[in-house]
């Protein structure tokens, strides 16, 4: 039942303004109970958004467990749980499913299976869907929708066509209203990672507000395709020049927020090995092009696909490789892809110390970072595959031990050097499959030694040196008039130095309590010296045998002493 102090407490500044739809948000806790947390929902303090009636119902919901869930282990029930409560928690799961520095193997292995189970929208839906999209004119440019679709998802679903002008074609088509729940949902999400943060220490090594921001940028670029078309277009310049990639070519004309139409490539799996070696083609040709395309985008270009599994990739004729779905792009700034590119170049030449401080350079360490210990840590890691063949080492697997090391030191790598680990593993899979002498490092030596090279060849240098240059001589103009102001400040009087920092209200109670006690205590031994005088002189008025001047200020002394102990004890103020 609850509590007879129970009690809606609403969150303070803005992280209470994010809570516009309480309903959902009781509706989010109640899924929670029913698969069996209610005991982190008390503890984490997601029940102060429920009011009373809200409250008892989760409690019922959680009462009411299901009979099937009762042997279930926690991976499994989150998994059920994201699932219940929608595409933006679902999201949610695949991102943190990647999260093998941060999450143990259980719920890694349960969130790897999360999917969406959404039923095909009728097709008579899709077509109002065109015809307010596009208008009637533009969609009878279309002389052949499939009304069967390719594929159903829970934000679009995917039909094939035919144009006028005879170009085969795919059409996405968002759902109705995805967009204005995703929204609402991602706002929750964020709301609930601050909470959760804020209440489970445990959790802050996993920085849950940076991953819910991250998803949040995400899934509002999945939601507007004119933003996917762009990024599409984005890579097939960036690859305009190399044949074997083939980037599918957006049209414009047919082309909006809520409605995306490209070019339908057809091809096969790079997991098909059968029919990749029915169809003549070169695996290893193909791993290699594909290991070379990727890393193009990420050192090259400073911007690679967010989610390059197998699903979007394909093999087509002539050994080429087509990628697809281009809603989730990762930008990498030109500092983190030298720092990346000089870690690949030390993990194939077994320079760990040289690892360690790319990894430093590539994180935040946290202020209790201890170099030494995270060198040994990492040392012990790799020790065994020192003098080791390539070919008998799966770096994927490296690296993501080399990015648990990191997280439980405090230097968590961000987001997209994780999604890029993921991807050379994803890689390291397809080239393997494809060919057992696949040696994903080595391959990656070439690629990033020759990038290392560029980024310290004399003409970079120069140009880093022109761009320090120029800094510096920004400041010398500007510094006299700064120091000028400085001076003029101080010597009027107006030089203030503001220290912001949460711990100072909290030290001035401090000091406050501590002023108080010090005072009362010298109080106390005052009157403690002033009754042991008075106790010389008597007139005759005594109580207890000790003269009642004396008594009185002994006892008002002993109050004092007694007060301050109090207070020590019992860690309050006195006042």
């Amino acid at each position: 039942m609850a509590p007879n102090n129970f009690k809606r407490i609403p969150l303070p500044g803005a992280l209470g303004r994010r809570v516009r739809n309480v309903g959902r948000m009781a509706q989010i806790v109640n899924v929670f109970a029913r698969h069996g947390f209610w005991t982190f929902i008390r503890e984490s303090g997601l029940d102060r958004w429920l009011t009373p009636d809200q409250f008892r119902n989760a409690e019922a919901e959680s009462s009411a467990e299901l009979p099937a869930e009762r042997d279930l282990s926690l991976p499994v029930r989150l998994r059920m749980v994201l699932e219940e409560l929608g595409p933006a928690f679902v999201k949610l799961g695949q991102v943190l499913a990647v999260r093998e520095d941060l999450l143990p193997p259980e719920y890694l292995a349960e969130l790897r299976k999360l999917h969406t189970q959404v039923e095909p929208l009728p097709y008579g839906i899709i077509r109002q869907r065109l015809e307010e999209e596009l208008g009637a004119e533009r969609l009878a440019d279309f002389v052949k929708i499939n009304q069967q679709p390719l594929a159903a998802g829970s934000i679009a679903q995917v039909h094939t066509a035919e144009l006028a002008s005879g170009e085969e074609v795919a059409i996405k088509v968002q759902r109705p209203n995805i967009k204005k729940q995703i929204e609402t949902d991602l706002q929750l999400i964020a709301t609930l990672a601050t909470m959760l943060e804020k209440y489970i220490p445990e959790l802050r090594s996993i920085r849950l507000p940076t991953m819910a921001a991250e998803l949040s940028r995400a899934m509002s670029s999945e939601l507007d395709f004119i933003r996917e078309a762009g990024s599409t277009s984005k890579f097939a310049m960036n690859f305009r020049n190399v044949p074997y990639v083939v980037i599918p070519e957006i049209f414009w004309g047919y082309t909006t927020p809520r409605v995306l139409t490209m070019t339908y490539l057809r091809g096969t799996s790079p997991w098909d090995k059968v029919e990749i070696q029915r169809l003549g083609l070169d695996p290893v040709l193909l791993v290699e092009q594909g290991l070379e395309m990727f890393l193009k985008m990420v050192f090259v270009d400073g911007i690679y696909h967010g989610d390059l599994h197998p699903g979007n990739l394909l093999v087509l004729p002539e050994n080429k490789v087509g990628v697809l779905d281009f809603g989730l792009v990762v930008r990498i700034s030109k500092s983190t892809r030298e720092h990346l590119a000089g870690l690949l170049v030390s993990l194939a030449s077994e320079d760990y110390e040289r690892m360690v401080q790319h990894v430093v350079e590539l994180s935040e360490p946290s202020p209790d970072f201890n170099l030494e210990s995270f060198q040994h840590d990492l040392a012990n890691a790799v020790a065994p595959f020192i003098g080791l063949r390539q070919k008998a080492i799966r770096s994927g697997g490296l690296l993501f031990d080399l990015a648990k090391i990191s997280a439980r030191h405090g230097v968590p790598l961000p987001q997209e050097l994780i999604i890029f680990i993921k991807t050379l593993a994803s890689f390291e899979g397809i080239g393997l499959h494809l060919n057992p002498d696949f040696e994903i490092i080595s391959s990656c030596e070439k690629f990033t030694a020759q990038i290392v090279k560029e980024l310290y060849s004399p003409e970079n240098l120069r140009d880093q040196a022109l761009i320090i240059a120029r800094d510096g001589a920004a400041l010398l103009r500007h510094a006299p008039l700064q120091l000028r102001r400085l001076l003029k400040a101080a010597l009027d009087g107006d030089l203030r130095v503001q220290i912001d920092s949460e711990s100072v209200d909290e030290l001035g109670a401090i000091l406050d309590r501590s002023s108080a006690r010090l005072a009362l205590s010298l109080l106390a031994a005052a009157l403690f010296v002033a009754g042991a005088m008075l106790a010389r002189d008597t007139d005759g008025r005594e109580l207890l045998g000790i003269p009642a001047p004396a008594l009185v200020v002994f006892v008002a002394g002993a109050g004092s002493a007694f007060l301050v102990v109090l207070s020590i004890l019992r860690k309050r103020s006195l006042f």
